[in-house]
């Protein structure tokens, strides 16, 4: 095996926390009262208005974390949604940035074995995020979907990133908590899967494309490393 391929979001940055659930943790911190559907809703809302917005490819994690809340509290009608939405993005920032320095300290040991990449379901600002958290310099490739214009489950996400570090697919891990997105199509092509199985708000029916299921990124320094 020569290279490992990393999903971003509820990946490096949650430790397999669905990234619903890791906002839901800051509403209950804060007892902030809404019925989780309706907070589902507008988790769901606020990732499409994202998207459209002109700028998103040049911000950076804190003030994309800043900018969900905020348009999750707008879709909620809750009050002071600014000010609330600037502190709890913050709180939510320096949890993300314990959790991917844990990550880089294990990609860190990866780097001297393997070559590493990310593969990611994306705004554009993928680039910009790995910068920020000193991710970049360990990392061969890097894959942002809408600056590739094709997303996961699509298994051509997976193939644009083999063919830029030059490695079969045979020769490949792929990691990531999405078993739908990330697993299934990266198996599809041959990689050898590593799903990180954390909380979320959906359970696959079948989970027979997992060559390994981890719960922690920790614990795959005992499948990788020699």
């Amino acid at each position: 095996m020569k290279a490992i391929l990393f999903d971003f979001g509820g990946t490096i940055d949650t430790n397999g926390v669905h990234w619903s659930e890791m906002f839901w943790d800051h509403y209950q911190r804060r007892h902030i009262r809404v019925a989780k559907t309706d907070f589902e809703k507008a988790f769901v809302t606020s990732e499409r208005l994202l998207t459209d917005q002109a700028d998103i490819a040049t911000i950076d994690f804190r003030t994309l974390l800043r900018r969900q809340f905020l348009l999750q509290f707008e879709a909620l009608g809750l009050p002071g949604a600014a000010g609330l939405a600037e502190s709890m993005g913050d709180e939510c920032y320096d949890e993300v940035a314990g959790i991917v320095a844990r990550a880089r300290t294990l990609m860190q040991a990866f780097r001297a074995v393997y070559r590493l990449g990310i593969v990611s379901n994306f705004y554009g600002n993928l680039a910009i995020v790995c910068r920020e958290f000193s991710l970049d310099s360990l990392l061969d490739v890097m894959v942002d979907s809408a600056v590739e214009g094709v997303r996961k489950p699509d298994p051509a996400i997976f193939s644009l990133a083999l063919a830029r570090i030059g490695i079969g697919a045979a020769e490949t891990f792929v990691v990531g908590d999405s078993y739908d997105r990330d697993i299934v199509p990266a198996k599809f092509l041959g990689c050898t899967t590593v799903w990180l199985k954390g909380r979320s708000w959906t359970t696959p029916k079948a989970t027979g494309a997992a060559d390994y299921t981890i719960t922690s990124l920790e614990t795959l320094k005992a499948i990788v490393l020699p």
